[in-house]
């Protein structure tokens, strides 16, 4: 015959474990999420100059803040070599020159729920470096040592 004292232990030994497991499960979800979004081809309107840039969009759908630190432009000669899988670029450059707001200059903090956009030139170099081989930005911030990275696309000449 189970006592009811021994019911009601394994009743509690129970719930305190999948409550447990359940803060494991938010506590590895917690922090920011961010989305990167890269865009070529993007020009200003109303301008003068026949400028061409690169847009980066970052959204952040978590519940913390981060800080956005700096963009990175990597180029890698072959798509599939070794010193891509290795991520030694064959050439690498900081957007340091990113068309921003006042307001939005990195470094910026990222609030939950909040969207971040700059927009790098698009030179000679950088399209080159997109056609001839694999070009990424690398997104840099606070909360992971990890950037998040997105590949550039530029559409074939027709």
């Amino acid at each position: 015959m189970v006592s009811p004292t021994t019911i009601l232990a394994c009743w509690g030994a129970g719930l305190s474990t999948i409550v447990f497991l359940w803060d494991i499960y938010k506590y590895r979800k917690a922090g920011p999420k961010l989305r990167f979004e890269v865009y070529a081809h993007n020009r200003m309107v109303p301008s003068s100059k026949q400028r061409v840039y690169i847009r980066s969009v970052v959204t952040n759908r978590g519940d913390r803040p981060t800080t956005l630190t700096n963009v990175v432009l990597y180029y890698f000669a072959s798509r599939w070599s070794l010193a891509r899988l290795r991520n030694l670029p064959t050439e690498s450059a900081g957007a340091n020159a990113l068309l921003t707001s006042p307001e939005q200059a990195l470094p910026y903090e990222l609030k939950p729920g909040t969207m971040w956009s700059g927009m790098t030139e698009q030179t000679r170099v950088i399209e080159e470096w997109g056609s001839t081989g694999v070009l990424y930005f690398d997104l840099h911030h606070s909360h992971d040592t990890k950037p998040v990275r997105r590949r550039v696309r530029f559409p074939k000449p027709r």
